[in-house]
């Protein structure tokens, strides 16, 4: 029998079976874990509530066979765990990002325990961030965005994704758009003339 080893293991956590303090089981075992918000409004295929519980994700230092997985499983009363695919995908599971016909829960309720930075999950790969930075663009131009402050003003209380594009590695991009987008507005035809 093969032995699987993995970095990550999930497991679900129900409040009527789960010790009280399960959560101080975990973190005085110094382990590096994520906690969902409680899912009490996921639904049955039949439209029946499903039983309200909590998807956890212990992050090991490296890879790491079942028995300390099972070992807590144990601990907190919880079902076999499993090991994880993409830590990220579970991660973003937990509020079911990419399920919109599921119910929606809120990013700010996920809990990162030891240390788990909870915001490098949802990281923006190449193509989101060229996707945003198409987004920010059209924006500029369609709203004749012609002061890069008006631009970040929106972005801090609008859109987290936007501001992380703008602030990192693409400011000179963008001020160069704004630059064009007011030059198009302030000359002649707009053609610099």
């Amino acid at each position: 029998m093969t032995v699987e080893k993995k970095r990550y293991w999930t497991m679900i956590v129900y409040p009527d079976s789960a010790p009280e303090n399960w959560r101080t089981i975990l973190d005085e075992g110094h382990y590096a874990w994520i906690e969902s918000p409680l899912h009490d409004k996921d639904v049955n295929a039949d439209g029946e509530i499903k039983k309200a519980h909590w998807h956890i994700m212990i992050v090991f230092d490296g890879p790491m066979s079942n028995v300390t997985p099972n070992k807590i499983a144990d601990d907190v009363n919880s079902p076999i765990p499993k090991a994880v695919g993409s830590a990220k995908g579970l991660v973003r599971y937990m509020i079911h990002l990419d399920n919109p016909e599921k119910y929606q829960y809120e990013k700010n309720e996920i809990i990162g325990h030891g240390g788990v930075d909870i915001d490098s999950f949802f990281e923006l790969t190449t193509t989101n961030r060229l996707e945003v930075l198409k987004q920010i663009s059209r924006y500029v131009i369609d709203n004749n965005i012609v002061n890069f402050v008006n631009l970040v003003e929106y972005a801090i209380s609008e859109n987290d994704d936007w501001f992380t594009v703008i602030a990192d590695r693409n400011t000179l991009y963008i001020n160069k758009l704004i630059d064009a987008q007011w030059q198009k507005g302030n000359t002649k035809n707009g053609t610099g003339n």
